[in-house]
């Protein structure tokens, strides 16, 4: 009799290991299933990610082209600027030297005639007073 219990006791018992085993292959498959579900959620955020990285290289590529392209434009309009401000300065400065040497020139002008004015004067009155002193020598030696 204890032959027969220890036969359905191994029996039993082998039920219960291939329950048992049948329980974890499941498991098993299960963990795998999850594995390459979780694997593939990865790799699919991976690809987001590395899609959204590239879209941001671009935009990034972008505004950096844009604000490269803005300085130049910038620092061209500036130049422009100063060289319009450098020729008007110049403009100015020639301006200014034509009117100064057209005011040395109508100076020198005026010098010239007023030094002709004097020596006019100066013979007249030196005429002048010639005749009168020989007027007065003529009157005194008579």
């Amino acid at each position: 009799m204890c032959n027969i219990f220890q036969c359905i006791f191994c029996y039993l018992q082998e039920l219960m290991m291939k329950d048992f085993f049948s329980h974890i292959a499941a498991l098993r498959k299960d963990m795998i299933i999850l594995e390459r579900s979780e694997f593939s959620a990865l790799k699919n955020e991976n690809e987001k990610l590395q899609i959204e990285i590239q879209q941001l290289k671009t935009k990034l590529k972008d505004e950096l082209s844009n604000l490269r392209n803005t300085m130049t434009l910038d620092l061209n309009l500036e130049k422009s600027r100063s060289k319009e401000m450098s020729a008007e300065h110049d403009q100015s400065i020639q301006n200014n030297n034509h009117r100064i040497t057209t005011e040395v020139a109508n100076m020198m002008a005026k010098l010239e005639a007023t030094k002709n004015d004097l020596l006019k004067y100066f013979a007249g009155i030196l005429l002048g007073s010639i005749t009168i002193g020989l007027g007065f020598y003529r009157i005194i030696a008579r």
